[in-house]
C-alpha cells in the first residue's frame, strides 16, 4: 500500500479547498438584525468559492465569490420590524438560519454591573429579580451573551448564542441590558435584540484597539511588548493543555486538602506580601483559579485556651480558612471582611498555622483588605491584637480557564516554573477584549451602545477622562456606522476605602458628554450602595438607559431623560448661583445634608447652605466670604439629600473649577 504524505502547505491548501461554510456565532437561530438598515452578512467557505444568500423577508438573492482567505460578505436591506424570517446560504454545503426577527439591536458592554446577571451573585442579589425572571418570557426579546475571550488579535467570531427571554434563560442575561430591552420592547412594540459583551473588573483600556491603545502613554510600552509574549503565551497554553482538566462549577476533589494541615511541609513555597491582589505580582499576575495561602503565627500564653478571632480583611473571590486543619469559616462575597472565630479548646500555646484556601473565578484575586483588620487577637479583646500584614507562603494549586480548572501538581509546585511572557493575555491586558469580544461584532450593523464601566479604573482619572473618550472614537470608527448612539452609565456611589476618589472617575464621565457627539449619561447617585459594589437596583438603570434612547433616537420627546445638568456658575458677592439644564422643578430628595460645597482661594472646602430659587441654587457659607467654586457630592460615599427635577431624576456629582481633578 502507497502511503501519502502532504506538506504542512499542501494540507493547508487542502483542507481550504473543502472547507464547510463557517458562520460567525451572531448569524444562528433566534438572531435580530436591526431594520430598516442595509445589513451585512458574512462568513467563510472555501478560496474562491461562489456563495449565495437568500433571505425570506424579501426573496432577494444574492452571489459572492470567497476571496483568497475564504472571507465573503454581502449586503441586504431590512424592512419594518417583523419576523420570523430565515436566512439561507449555499456553497459546497447549505447553511438554514431560522427563526430570525427584525428590530432593534444594540451592544451592550463594560464590567461587571453591566455583566451581572438577572439570577445575581452571591451576595448581590438584583432587586425583584426572582419575580421578573418569572414574569419574563417574551418571544420577540433576544440576547446574545457573549463567552469570555481574550487575544492578542483581532478575532473572527467568539462563543455565544442567540437566547430568547424566558424564566429559564433571563436569569443568565445580563440585568442592566435586560431592563433596558425590556422598557424599549414594552414602548416600541418591536423585537429587540442585545449583544452582551462583558467582563466584570476589567479597565477602559481592554476594550480599545491597539491602533488607539499604543498612543496613550500609559500603555505604549505594553503594547510593544505584546509582540514578544505571543510565543510565550502560546507556549504557556500547550504547557497547560497537558495538565488534568476538571469542570470548575462541579467544585472537584484536587487533592490539596492536605495544604490546610500544620504539618504540612511549605518550606519551599514562595512568598506574597499581604495585603494585596496577586494581578499585581510579578510572579502570579493575570490568573484565575486556586491558590492556597499559608501564615505561621504564635499563640501566647495569655490567649492560649480563649477564642481566638482571626480578621483577614476582603478575599477576592471566596475563601476557605483553617487554623491548625481545621476549617474556622468559609465566605463567597468578595466584598465581605472575614472575621472567623477559632473555638478555645482548639487554641493552644505555641506555634499555630493559618491556612486559606482562595478561589478567583474573574478580576482580581487574593487578600486585598484594609491593613489595619489584617490581624489575630483574643476575643473581647483588641489590645492582644498581633497583624498578620506581611509576607505569606502561597502556591496556586489550578487554573480557571474558559469554564474548566486545570490542575497543578503540588509536590513539585510546577507553577512557579511556568513559561511566562512580558505581558499576559489576560482581561486587564490593553486591547485584548476588544480584540477577542468586539472585533468579531463590528460589522453587524445596530442602533446603538449601552455601556456600563469605570470601577476598574478608580484611582486614574486623569487617565479615564482621555481613554474613554478615545474608546468611544473608536469603536465608531471601527464599526464605521457614524457617530451611532453610545449611552453610558455614571458609577454609583461606593465605599472604595484608601484608593477611593471614585468622585473623579464620575467626573470624567460627566465630561464626556461635553467631548463625544451623541452620547447620553445615566446618572445613579440616589440607587448606588455604599457597601455593594454591584447596587441591586438594575430595573432603574436599565430604564433610565432606554430613556434616553426612547427620547433621543425613538422620537418619544415626551419622555424625560436627564436630571439637572449643570451648566454653569455666577459670584455674587459670598455666593455662588449655580444654573442647571433640565432644571424645571428642582427639588431636594432624602434626608442628611445636601452634599454641596463651597471654598475660596486656598481650595479649601466648606459645608454650604443651598437653597433652590426657581431653575437655579444659591450656594453660600458664614466660613466662605470670597467663593470661588463649589462641588456637589464629591466624594465615594454618599448619604446625603440629593437634587432631583421634576423627571425625578438626580443630578451627577460635579465640581465647578476645572483647574484640575482634585
Amino acid at each position: 500500500m502507497k502511503k501519502f504524505f502532504l506538506t504542512a502547505v499542501a494540507a493547508a491548501s487542502f483542507f481550504a479547498a473543502n472547507a464547510q461554510i463557517e458562520m460567525p456565532s451572531l448569524f444562528n437561530d433566534g438572531m435580530v438584525l436591526q431594520q430598516k438598515s442595509q445589513v451585512p452578512i458574512w462568513g467563510k467557505a472555501s478560496e474562491n468559492e461562489e456563495i449565495t444568500v437568500s433571505n425570506t423577508w424579501n426573496s432577494e438573492v444574492k452571489t459572492v465569490k470567497a476571496s483568497s482567505d475564504g472571507k465573503w460578505k454581502v449586503v441586504f436591506n431590512t424592512p419594518c420590524y417583523g419576523g420570523p424570517y430565515a436566512i439561507t446560504i449555499k456553497g459546497k454545503n447549505t447553511v438554514h438560519i431560522n427563526d430570525v426577527f427584525i428590530g432593534e439591536v444594540w451592544v451592550a458592554s463594560g464590567q461587571s454591573n453591566m455583566e451581572m446577571p438577572m439570577g445575581g451573585w452571591p451576595g448581590c442579589p438584583v432587586l425583584n429579580g426572582p419575580n421578573d425572571i418569572a414574569e419574563s418570557f417574551n418571544n420577540e426579546i433576544r440576547v446574545f451573551m457573549v463567552q469570555r475571550n481574550v487575544s492578542f488579535k483581532e478575532e473572527f467570531d467568539f462563543e455565544g448564542s442567540w437566547k430568547i427571554a424566558s424564566p429559564q434563560n433571563t436569569p443568565l442575561f445580563g440585568a442592566t441590558c435586560y431592563y433596558f430591552a425590556k422598557k424599549l420592547h414594552d414602548e416600541l412594540g418591536i423585537p429587540v435584540g442585545i449583544i452582551n459583551t462583558t467582563w466584570g473588573g476589567t479597565p477602559v483600556e481592554s476594550w480599545i484597539p491597539e491602533e488607539y491603545v499604543k498612543n496613550i502613554p500609559e500603555h505604549a510600552q505594553k503594547i510593544k511588548d505584546i509582540s514578544l509574549s505571543i510565543d510565550k503565551i502560546e507556549e504557556r497554553k500547550q504547557w497547560l493543555n497537558k495538565k488534568e482538566t476538571f469542570d470548575f462549577y462541579s467544585n472537584p476533589d484536587l487533592g490539596d486538602s492536605q495544604c490546610k494541615d500544620k504539618d504540612f511541609d511549605d518550606s519551599k513555597w514562595h512568598t506574597m506580601n499581604i495585603p494585596q491582589l496577586w494581578e499585581g505580582f510579578s510572579e502570579v499576575r493575570a490568573f484565575d483559579g486556586i491558590v492556597w495561602f499559608r501564615k505561621n503565627i504564635k499563640i501566647t500564653t495569655q490567649m492560649a485556651g480563649k477564642e481566638l478571632v482571626i480578621s483577614l480583611g476582603a478575599i477576592d473571590d471566596a475563601d476557605q480558612t483553617y487554623f491548625n486543619g481545621t476549617l474556622i469559616g468559609s465566605e463567597t462575597n468578595y466584598q465581605a471582611d472575614r472575621v472567623y472565630v477559632v473555638p478555645a479548646d482548639k487554641v493552644k500555646e505555641g506555634d499555630a498555622v493559618i491556612a486559606i484556601r482562595v478561589v478567583d473565578n474573574q478580576g482580581g484575586g487574593g487578600l486585598y483588605g484594609d491593613k489595619e483588620k489584617i490581624k489575630y487577637y483574643t476575643k473581647g479583646n483588641e489590645k492582644t491584637s498581633v497583624s498578620l500584614v506581611g509576607a505569606w507562603k502561597y502556591l496556586p494549586v489550578a487554573e480557571l480557564s474558559k469554564g474548566k480548572l486545570y490542575k497543578f501538581d503540588i509536590s513539585s509546585m510546577e507553577f512557579y516554573s511556568r513559561p511566562n511572557s512580558p505581558v499576559d493575555l489576560g482581561e486587564m491586558t490593553p486591547t485584548c477584549l476588544y480584540n477577542g469580544m468586539v472585533a468579531p461584532i463590528v460589522n453587524y450593523k445596530i442602533a446603538g451602545a449601552i455601556w456600563y464601566q469605570g470601577e476598574a479604573n478608580v484611582g486614574h482619572a486623569e487617565e479615564y477622562s482621555r481613554t474613554f473618550p478615545m474608546m468611544i472614537k473608536a469603536w465608531r470608527e471601527k464599526w464605521n456606522q457614524g457617530d451611532f448612539p453610545f449611552y453610558y452609565v455614571q458609577i454609583a456611589p461606593f465605599d472604595y476605602g484608601t484608593n477611593g476618589k471614585s468622585e473623579e472617575i464620575r467626573e470624567a464621565q460627566r465630561l464626556t458628554l461635553d467631548k463625544t457627539k451623541n452620547t447620553g449619561m445615566v446618572v445613579t447617585m440616589d440607587i448606588g450602595d455604599n457597601t455593594n459594589i454591584h447596587p441591586a437596583d438594575k430595573r432603574s438603570v436599565g430604564n433610565r438607559l432606554a430613556f434616553i434612547a426612547l427620547n433621543n433616537v425613538y422620537g418619544k420627546k415626551d419622555v424625560k431623560f436627564s436630571g439637572p445638568e449643570f451648566k454653569s456658575q455666577k459670584i455674587e458677592g459670598s455666593k455662588i448661583i449655580l444654573t442647571f439644564d433640565n432644571a424645571d422643578g428642582l427639588n431636594f430628595k432624602g434626608s442628611g445634608d445636601n452634599g454641596f460645597e463651597i471654598c475660596g482661594k486656598n481650595f479649601k472646602y466648606y459645608p454650604a447652605k443651598a437653597e433652590i430659587k426657581g431653575n437655579t441654587v444659591e450656594i453660600s457659607s458664614l466660613e466662605v466670604k470670597k467663593p470661588i467654586a463649589v462641588r456637589y457630592l464629591w466624594k465615594d460615599c454618599v448619604n446625603n439629600s440629593q437634587l432631583f427635577n421634576a423627571g425625578g431624576l438626580p443630578t451627577s456629582s460635579f465640581k465647578t473649577d476645572n483647574l484640575k481633578l482634585h
